[in-house]
């Protein structure tokens, strides 16, 4: 067995006592007398102590020592523990049941009148209404006084006692032994081993709540005093022992050492402020960080789409990005990952197919992929009730900082430290997990770092119950978070990030797909998605993607009181969202298509030059409202219905009125409707709509009318 050097010890043990100051502090309970082997219990500490009862004392040991008893103290105040576990030997040290209905106690076993054939052995006492009972020894206790069994210490679940002992089986001295409780009692005694034990003494072994082993040792680096020592079970086996570093252990003996619940604090023995032992306690003190800004990744995927451009594939012109680091791509999207921070000059050309020449640069735009000044925080957006939450600072990056330490606040009241922690909630809610930094900076000043991030826990039902009260109207898909529109020279460029994780709610699902004008969907007011899952061959059919989970609790609220009780939120990667994706409409009622064809017909006043298809000037705010309705809503389909007055031959007014319909649609698509989503018709002078017989008449009668196509809109949008 060998000390680990300092340096390794402190990285080793990073996520423990080991990883940030230590607060050490004397407890109020100590005396001229002896008090060690501290442990939490209720609200207190209980110890044992040497100094003289009330009760009657046989034996002094060979330094004078009175027999130790077993105390409580509470808020400064000392009585024993229990008179009916109080003998004229020994009793203590003792551990409790994580309900703190036993406790298992080290006492003296008792084979005769000589203090000298006399061994420690361990007893159960459990809890009544009145008080401790009887004392029950332990069935592996000496009963031929050749060993002694003493410091016990119960695992959390109440199923492994650790234990020194001098068995004869051992490595010398004392060692760390434990047993496994069965359905007839406790297992044999099983030596922890070489790993542990040494030819020297190990006792006082604890057993914390993470599953680590701590326990006393003097056969370290060839000195006798005792030093304090923890061992992680890993991948079957016990680690390497570990000293605890200052101020835990010191030149003096310390020994004892038993955490609370939290593995944060807890108690330890020394005799560093002279000969007696007293009890000292320890809490880890961390650092603490304000004004944290959210936690900020660097994108470095985009997807460039040109939204102005309508390829005519009658042209022989090529579409070519230049991504800004020397990669091209062909088409009008284009999706990149950068490798680096930078700034990133992109732009789409288009290009005469034959000859490569260059005809125009149609779209331009910068990429700033920039550090961030904080830290970032690598998790789970959200997570299920007592799992398992892997929390780390990866993808934090940090230009002329050189980090010291990493420190994690769980928003629970939670804390831990180390570049990787983990944590398990137990209660459902949101909480605000903390990362702060200590360093310094290339200047040698020594600042902070800090960000936080939002994890939301619980089932589904649980998430939209946490948002009640929010308030904010719900968003559709095309509010996404992670959409960025960027204004080009001449059109505009759309980027996000494929890989981004997207929530929504999916409401239905389904074995054969759902028409899409089925009344099924008459109550929803979102864009609805209909997605086919080749997997478990289902359509599934969902509303409202987003990156905040708290948005879609609120759409979730929403589709519940809508009678659509199936709603649940889930969540994907972007990328395998949209590949699923099959179809995505908004549902219009019956009962307000005459009444949105009513308003966008007060728009129809399309004036021509007389006798042409000219349209003349002041018609263009009119049909750009339109346009803009039908870019708004990329769903709908429109008709163009023109018609003419009762002038001329009725076939010469009907390729009139034709070619207006046809100038119409021009005009849009140059606004940005696609083509195929507009129905030019002409009519002529067949549906008038006023007396062609005046001037006032006939101006009526010429005229275009507009028709939102409502059951066309509800097909496929990819």
């Amino acid at each position: 067995m060998y000390r680990h050097p300092f340096i390794l010890v402190f990285f080793l043990i990073v996520q423990n006592l080991c990883a940030q100051k230590l607060e050490v502090d004397q407890l109020a309970c100590n005396s001229k007398y002896n008090e060690f082997a501290p442990v939490s219990y209720n609200k207190g500490v209980v110890f044992c102590c040497d100094k003289p009862s009330r009760f009657g004392i046989s034996w002094i040991d060979a330094n004078g020592d009175f027999p130790t008893k077993i105390y409580y103290s509470e808020d400064k105040s000392i009585s024993l523990l229990s008179e009916n576990l109080v003998t004229k030997l020994n009793e203590g040290p003792a551990c409790f049941s994580a309900d703190g209905m036993q406790i298992i106690y080290t006492g003296t076993v008792r084979h005769g009148l000589s203090k000298n054939n006399n061994k420690l052995g361990l007893f159960f006492s459990n809890w009544t209404f009145e008080g401790w009972s009887e004392a029950f020894p332990f069935e592996h206790n000496s009963m031929d006084s050749t060993y002694s069994i003493a410091h016990p210490s119960l695992s959390a679940d109440g199923m492994t006692l650790f234990f020194s002992s001098d068995m004869k089986d051992g490595y010398g001295g004392k060692d760390i032994y434990r047993c496994v409780k069965t359905g007839k009692g406790w297992s044999n005694p099983e030596n922890m081993g070489p790993g542990i034990n040494s030819s020297s003494n190990e006792i006082f072994p604890f057993i914390a709540n993470d599953g680590r082993l701590y326990f006393t040792s003097d056969s370290k680096e060839s000195t006798i005093d005792l030093d304090i020592y923890y061992s992680a079970f890993d991948k079957g086996k016990w680690s390497a022992p570990v000293r605890l570093p200052e101020p835990v252990n010191s030149e003096s003996d310390d020994f004892s050492i038993s955490l609370n619940a939290d593995n944060e604090s807890g108690y330890f023995t020394s005799n560093r402020n002279g000969k007696d032992d007293d009890i000292f306690s320890f809490r880890l003190s961390y650092p603490e960080f304000e004004a944290c800004p959210p936690a900020e990744s660097p994108t470095f995927c985009y997807l460039f789409e040109e939204t102005n451009i309508i390829p005519n594939d009658s042209t022989p012109m090529i579409f070519e990005w230049e991504l800004g680091d020397g990669t091209l791509a062909k088409g009008l999207s284009a999706e990149h990952c950068y490798t680096d921070f930078g700034s990133y000059h992109v732009a789409l050309n288009v290009y005469d197919e034959k000859t490569r020449a260059r005809f125009a640069r149609v779209s331009e735009v910068d990429v700033q992929i920039e550090k961030s000044p904080n830290p970032f925080i690598t998790s789970v957006d959200s997570a299920g009730i007592d799992s398992t939450v892997i929390i780390s600072a990866a993808g934090t990056d940090l230009d002329g900082f050189e980090t010291d330490q990493y420190y994690w606040s769980f928003g629970d009241g939670k804390r831990a430290s180390g570049y990787e922690v983990s944590h398990v909630y137990t209660e459902p809610g949101y909480y605000t997990i903390q990362i702060g930094l200590t360093g310094k900076e290339s200047d040698g000043v020594i600042p902070k770092r800090c960000a936080t991030k939002q994890i939301a826990v619980g089932t589904a039902e649980q998430l939209a119950a946490l948002n009640a009260g929010i308030d904010g109207q719900p968003r559709s898909s095309v509010l996404q978070e992670d959409m960025v529109f960027v204004e080009a020279d001449s059109s505009q460029l759309l980027a996000y990030s494929p890989d981004s994780t997207v929530y929504f709610v999916e409401f239905k699902q389904s074995g054969s797909p759902i028409p899409l004008d089925d009344p099924y969907f008459n109550n929803i007011k979102y864009e609805i998605t209909e997605r086919f899952d080749s997997k478990d061959t289902a359509y599934r059919y969902s509303v409202g993607q987003t990156t905040e989970a708290e948005v879609m609790m609120r759409v979730y609220r929403d589709m519940i009181s809508s009678g659509y009780l199936q709603s649940i939120v889930r969540e994907e990667v972007a990328r395998n969202f949209n590949t699923e994706t099959k179809n995505s409409w908004w549902f219009i009622p019956d009962s307000m298509t005459t009444a949105i064809n009513e308003h966008i017909n007060k728009f129809n006043d399309i004036k021509f030059d007389l006798g042409t298809f000219m349209i003349r000037q002041e018609s263009f705010d009119n049909l750009n409202y339109i346009a803009e309705v039908m870019n708004l809503q990329q769903s709908l389909k429109l008709k163009i219905k023109a018609h003419t007055d009762s002038i001329g031959t009725n076939s010469n007014n009907i390729i009139l009125a034709k070619k207006r319909a046809q100038a119409v649609m021009e005009y849009l698509n140059s606004q940005g409707v696609k083509n195929n989503r507009m129905i030019p018709e002409g009519y002529g002078e067949e549906s008038p709509v006023a007396d062609n017989g005046s001037e006032a008449g006939r101006a009526l009668n010429r005229r275009v009318e507009f028709e939102i196509i409502f059951e066309e809109s509800r097909k496929a949008k990819k």
